[in-house]
């Protein structure tokens, strides 16, 4: 994976490592990215980092790629076959339901709903478009003076599944690289689940700045890193139940939840 192209980017929502279509979709540019590994953009962020790298890694990017628009990664000029906006393109991707809905986010009705819809859809290429562009959406939403809460619901649902293996299918799988089947979908779970530490550390960061107590639980990301140091699912998923989600429940439980669930809907 090159870490700085747009298919690690949590703006597109359909290709993540070894997982995804391919082609993706970037949902701030609204168009197919037909070779995700050679382009990016100035307003890129990883999402395979924690949210303070992240913020430390985009204002570099940011000077290196200073253009409007998708660039390619090799020289930072303006792409041409790289990306597609065509009507012919666009209607031959939306018969994948993943890919429908990730079109659609932020233009047919709210984007929380698009992510919703993500939530209850089956299959990991559903769960990692809402993991990617749940990170996005919160993210901007706090940018905006918003809170955490923006993304509570997001959270209470990935940290139900935190501790699950994900069920991933030979469909699943973006590419090989001459690695056997077995080890490709080891690699790819671990991303999955890695990818899903990086959106709760991301609420937790969020609830620090609102002084919730969600907000004490730090380190996440690095703990996992310290406890398990091979790619050993059963340990990493073993860490999370004994660990990681007893700590989380202690500082957000399903009473506090629901407060702040009916003070959304009063808001």
């Amino acid at each position: 994976m090159t870490t700085q192209s747009c298919q690690n980017c949590w703006y597109n929502g359909l290709q993540y490592d070894l997982l995804g279509l391919s082609v993706g979709y970037c949902v701030h540019h609204k168009k197919i990215l037909n070779i995700s590994t050679a382009t990016t953009c100035h307003h890129h962020k990883r999402k395979d980092l924690s949210l303070q790298r992240v913020q430390q890694v985009s204002e570099v990017h940011k000077q290196h790629f200073d253009k409007e628009g998708i660039l390619r990664l090799r020289d930072g000029m303006p792409v041409n076959g790289e990306v597609s906006v065509r009507h012919e393109d666009v209607s031959l991707l939306r018969h994948d339901e993943v890919a429908e809905l990730v079109f659609d986010y932020g233009t047919l009705g709210s984007k929380i709903e698009s992510l919703a819809q993500l939530k209850r859809m089956p299959g990991v290429r559903a769960e990692l478009a809402m993991l990617s562009l749940a990170r996005s959406y919160v993210y901007t939403c706090v940018a905006r003076q918003g809170t955490w809460t923006s993304g509570l619901h997001l959270y209470w649902w990935t940290k139900s599944r935190l501790h699950h293996e994900p069920e991933i299918s030979i469909g699943d799988i973006l590419h090989t690289h001459g690695l056997q089947l077995e080890r490709q979908v080891t690699l790819a779970s671990w991303s999955v689940i890695m990818l899903r530490l990086c959106f709760i550390d991301d609420m937790v960061a969020y609830a620090q700045k609102d002084d919730e107590q969600l907000g004490t639980v730090t380190g996440l990301l690095d703990r996992a890193a310290e406890a398990v140091t091979t790619f050993n699912i059963k340990r990493l998923l073993q860490w999370i139940k004994r660990k990681a989600v007893p700590e989380l429940d202690r500082q957000l439980d399903w009473e506090r939840y629901t407060q702040l669930s009916n003070q959304l809907h009063i808001d």
